[in-house]
């Protein structure tokens, strides 16, 4: 049996007398469009916790994939600086939490089988096409994470298509067919991609409802240094409200935080900007603290 090759944009996996070939291995999502401006707001900080995804719906394969593509995903979205949520690194203002909710790998589709005849005039073999179409559905909240509180909750469903061509050889000994591919290209992975995608404007929506902060890192003569920088489009000139945290109000039963008071003490304009820091000078009140929170104006 011969089979053609034209129009086809396929990958080759060979491992002992086992032959897969996958046609048009990326499955087909919506186009996005790219010609969004380049965000140059104010960029608050935001951190993606591990997807939940139980076995019925991938399990940790699943909720690694997602995870890893919602962290690239807003990154890639530029309005956010995208942080670890522990750690020594800078805290997050806002934390999404997902989960898969539905997951049909195969939710509709066909295919056509052919077997029979010598495959490269050696061994006997078969061949099949299929086509299918899967889809992810995902649930977010989003956390302020300064007081725990739900900001917003969404859900988003992704679909993506694809046609597969698997050409698998029989030797001697019965033989095996290979096939597979990472989570990212296969056709679910493709499906909670456009999900993703979807998702982020939706977590753009429900960042509006948290407010931007930085922290005083150093209060001395030469000036005010906040932990926020070109990383997160400050620019010289900014000016931004000094608050003092004072008591942190915690539930008895829970111990649940359920506010810290603040309490404004002053203003400070940035003079200068580096890569993750910046230093301003006191136009307002009384000279800031370490630990003292910086909120735009």
């Amino acid at each position: 049996m011969t089979m053609s090759s034209a129009g086809l944009n396929r990958r080759l996996v060979l491992t002992g007398a086992t032959l897969v070939l996958v046609a048009g291995a990326a499955a087909r999502v919506e186009a996005r469009p790219q010609n969004r401006a380049a965000f140059d707001g104010l960029r608050k900080t935001i951190a993606v916790d591990t997807f939940l995804a139980t076995e019925a719906v991938g399990g940790s394969v699943t909720a690694e994939g997602m995870t890893a593509m919602l962290t690239q995903a807003l990154v890639e979205d530029g309005r956010f600086l995208v942080v670890e949520g522990s750690g020594g690194g800078i805290a997050p203002s806002a934390i999404v939490r997902a989960a898969v909710t539905k997951y049909e790998a195969a939710a509709g589709g066909g295919g056509l089988s052919i077997s029979g005849g010598p495959l490269g005039g050696l061994l006997g073999g078969r061949a099949s096409t299929r086509s299918q179409t899967a889809v992810m559905e995902i649930a977010l909240r989003l956390i302020d994470a300064a007081t725990g509180q739900v900001v917003s909750t969404s859900s988003a469903e992704g679909r993506a298509s694809s046609r597969t061509t698997e050409a698998g050889l029989v030797d001697s000994w019965g033989g095996a067919r290979l096939g597979g591919e990472i989570f990212r290209a296969s056709p679910i992975g493709q499906a909670g991609q456009d999900a993703i995608m979807k998702a982020v404007d939706q977590i753009a929506g429900g960042m509006r409802a948290v407010e931007w902060s930085a922290l005083v890192v150093e209060a001395a003569d030469s000036g005010v240094y906040l932990n926020a920088g070109a990383d997160r489009n400050v620019q010289s000139g900014l000016t931004l409200s000094v608050w003092r945290p004072g008591r942190t109000l915690t539930d008895p039963g829970t111990g649940e935080v359920l506010d810290v008071e603040m309490a404004r003490i002053g203003r400070v304009r940035v003079d200068t900007v580096r890569a993750r820091l910046s230093t301003a000078s006191v136009i307002e009140g009384e000279p800031p603290m370490r630990g003292d929170v910086l909120k735009a104006d």
